[in-house]
């Protein structure tokens, strides 16, 4: 079950976005994603968080031997009436340092060890779907980035145009074209991107619009920035 306690729902979704989860409750999680707003957000943030570890280890490509080998050191193992993997202390042992290294990290980060981590958050939705989130924001030191995390792509020879409103402002300024894999990030931004704006997605031709001041289609996603 999903908790409705907000920092035990922000544990999941860490332990969920880190892989520590067991695989009934990552299919929990999976399934209740469609529906669950804060859920959406708390996993965003956590991803924004995480992805940049990955560039700390350079990718590598295992020996195309390696499970052969392993396989066949297993054969040789000698066989004993109660293997020490099926014995619950190393597993236990194995779980609770696992959750140490998640909570360790997850507080890191929380600290600021990160140099990334967001300080605003936005959540896009049609009006006509208030509680259905198709776009999710982050606004940190390091810029916008926004995702798409529904099926929303544009229809054929469209595209959407991210736009940032300020508060109490009418005008609104381009901010750019979303790709066709639903995610823009953007290092430089423009003063209207701050708390209490506005973001909103308009469907435009494949370029944008070619007002930079203002959507020539239909404005279809819009959502507040609000602090983390």
């Amino acid at each position: 079950m999903i908790p409705e306690d907000r920092e035990e729902l922000n544990a999941l979704a860490g332990e969920y976005v880190l892989g520590l989860l067991e695989p009934m409750q990552q299919r929990e999680v999976e399934a209740a994603l469609a529906s669950n707003a804060t859920l959406r957000s708390a996993v965003a943030f956590w991803e924004e968080q995480l992805h940049p570890l990955s560039s700390l280890a350079a990718p590598a490509e295992p020996p195309a031997d390696l499970w052969n080998k392993i396989a066949a050191r297993l054969d040789q193992t000698p066989q004993v009436s109660a293997r020490w993997w099926n014995r619950p202390a190393p597993w236990r042992w194995a779980t609770g340092g696992f959750a140490a290294v998640a909570a360790a990290l997850l507080l890191y980060i929380a600290l600021g060890g990160l140099p990334s981590a967001p300080h605003y958050i936005a959540t896009l939705h049609s009006p006509q779907q208030q509680d259905r989130t198709s776009f999710i924001a982050t606004v940190g030191r390091n810029g916008l980035t926004i995702r798409m995390v529904t099926a929303a792509s544009p229809p054929p020879g469209r595209a959407y145009e991210l736009w940032a409103i300020a508060p109490g402002a009418t005008a609104a300024q381009a901010i750019g074209v979303i790709p066709e894999n639903g995610v823009l990030r953007v290092a430089s931004l423009p003063p209207d991107v701050q708390l209490g704006a506005t973001l909103a997605i308009s469907l435009e031709p494949p370029g944008g619009s070619p007002d930079k001041h203002k959507p020539s289609g239909p404005v279809l996603f819009a959502g507040a920035i609000e602090s983390l």
